[in-house]
């Protein structure tokens, strides 16, 4: 007995870290790898032929290409690997969802309403309405996600914890939880009340709560999106779905765009799922080319960012720098 009660923390730490690789709801777990690794390898085979021709392919050049160490050993993905660890074993276990969630806004909006006079019903769901209502909780939570994407980059505050995100200087699937926890709670908040609020008021406007179909504890139209490439947006592979379906959904090249250091780039593609959010702000960018860049933040301020202390400590100073009273220097001198 003692020694399965010894056993438990090792096995939590294991589900937090490695164990994603097998969890299948998660991004970074091996089928979404698998199959973001074979469009990869598709996509290098067919450009590196037209090159040098299919009979001059070698294997080696092919690994080089899609697994270069000068990216994947490089100090800034090094980073990405210690904060995913640190994350995910420390911070994250202190989460907003403890004090505000989807379930708990949508209760609040269906008894605000109940109390307005405004009564729910049961009865009974079609396949097609929990189709619908798949669909619908799919775009909620991309725009969510997209809107909480666009404060970030848009108030100070947030920028300051975002900045930990947009540090990195290469890219993998890794990168996309190189996120200071502060952020991570705040995405969470954005999250749980527009995902709560939409929730709400389709149950007073249907009276219906409906059960979406999931995959994996995860929503189907989310879990595709994940399996589709997803991991190619933090990666050097550009692929590009051309204008017309650059604006429906959000390529690897776009997001790889919104990395980029170049001001043409800034606040440009903020999306997750869908492109036409970026079009409703105003901040669609569509690639013509395969556009060479540079990843990481203005250069006089990547120096902060290569270390773990300026991953999680710099973020809080700069914010404390913002809102700390600012002493008046012009003050009349005293008669």
């Amino acid at each position: 007995m003692q020694d399965r009660e010894w056993m438990a923390p090792l096995g939590q730490v294991w589900d937090l870290t490695l164990g994603v690789l097998f969890d299948p709801g998660h991004f970074l777990s091996i089928l979404p790898l698998f199959v973001a690794f074979a469009i990869a390898f598709a996509v290098v085979v067919i450009r590196r032929a037209k090159k040098v021709g299919l009979a001059s392919l070698k294997p080696r050049h092919i690994v080089a290409l899609l697994l270069p160490r000068r990216i994947f050993l490089h100090s800034s993905a090094k980073l990405d690997y210690a904060v995913f660890f640190i994350n995910q074993l420390v911070l994250f276990f202190i989460t907003i969802s403890a004090l505000l969630s989807p379930a708990l806004v949508s209760e609040f909006i269906v008894s605000t309403g109940s109390v307005m006079g405004l009564e729910t019903r049961q009865a009974e769901v079609s396949l097609t309405q929990r189709v619908i209502y798949s669909v619908f909780l799919t775009l909620l939570w991309d725009f969510s996600a997209t809107y909480a994407h666009y404060l970030k980059h848009k108030v100070p505050i947030l920028w300051e914890l975002h900045k930990v995100h947009h540090s990195a200087e290469v890219m993998t699937p890794v990168t996309a939880l190189r996120r200071h926890p502060l952020e991570a709670l705040f995405s969470s908040a954005i999250s749980a009340l527009v995902i709560g609020l939409g929730v709400g008021i389709w149950v007073l406007v249907f009276g219906q709560d409906i059960m979406p179909y999931n995959l994996f504890g995860t929503l189907v139209g989310i879990w595709l999106w994940r399996l589709a490439g997803y991991n190619l947006r933090h990666s050097h592979i550009w692929i590009s779905y051309g204008d017309f379906w650059n604006r429906v959904f959000i390529s690897p090249a776009q997001h790889q765009v919104h990395h980029s250091k170049s001001p043409a780039h800034y606040d440009t593609n903020f999306g997750h799922i869908f492109a036409f959010w970026d079009k409703l702000f105003g901040t669609l960018y569509l690639p013509r080319f395969d556009e060479r860049m540079e990843f990481g933040i203005d250069d006089d301020e990547m120096p902060e960012y290569r270390s773990l202390f300026g991953l999680y400590v710099t973020p809080c100073i700069k914010i404390w720098h913002r809102l700390k009273p600012k002493r008046d220097t012009h003050r009349a001198p005293a008669e």
